[in-house]
């Protein structure tokens, strides 16, 4: 499937260009999740779950005006049960997906730490909406490990598949089987 990512913080403008991409795409994901500085000075990505009611209305908007599916993308906050909370609430106002990084925003670069594979758990524990675990991948091994442990329908990787563009296929040409 392949998703559109949007980034925002006004629904009326979000909506727009996801209804835009809409017919390119299976599904349209809203960044909550960037921790970068320049989504603070944009006040999108991982900086507007400072602001739950905006984030929620990004998510309200577009599930009910496209005929995609809306998925959300975001990190953990300071605490679990305010994770959790914010994922119950993104579910409840139509997010078909959630795709939890098991790290805060404040936990990026040289200060990223290992990925919080019991918060992604608990999170999928308590939706209905299938769970997308990020972080802490860098290899098949890891695929398998976080599948395992966290319960997730599904892994995303950023840093490990720039590092390694072949992890999802376990460093072996799909054809021949030849390690890559």
């Amino acid at each position: 499937p392949i998703f559109g990512q949007l980034a925002g913080h006004d629904p009326t403008v979000v909506l727009n260009a996801a209804q835009i991409v809409a017919a390119q795409v299976d599904a349209v994901d809203l960044n909550f999740g960037c921790p970068q500085a320049i989504a603070r000075k944009g006040r999108y990505g991982a900086f507007l779950l400072e602001e739950p009611e905006v984030a929620l209305a990004l998510v309200t908007t577009l599930a009910k005006h496209l005929e995609v599916p809306v998925t959300a993308k975001l990190r953990l906050l300071p605490t679990l049960s305010a994770t959790v909370d914010i994922c119950e609430r993104m579910q409840h106002a139509g997010a078909s997906v959630i795709c939890l990084h098991g790290r805060t925003r404040q936990q990026n670069k040289h200060r990223s730490g290992s990925a919080d594979w019991d918060a992604i758990a608990e999170i999928v524990r308590r939706l209905d909406v299938p769970v997308i675990a990020n972080g802490g991948v860098g290899s098949m091994d890891d695929v398998t490990r976080c599948l395992e442990y966290t319960g997730a329908a599904a892994v995303m990787s950023s840093e490990g598949v720039l590092e390694n563009p072949a992890l999802f296929c376990a460093n072996k040409d799909p054809t021949s089987g030849m390690y890559l």
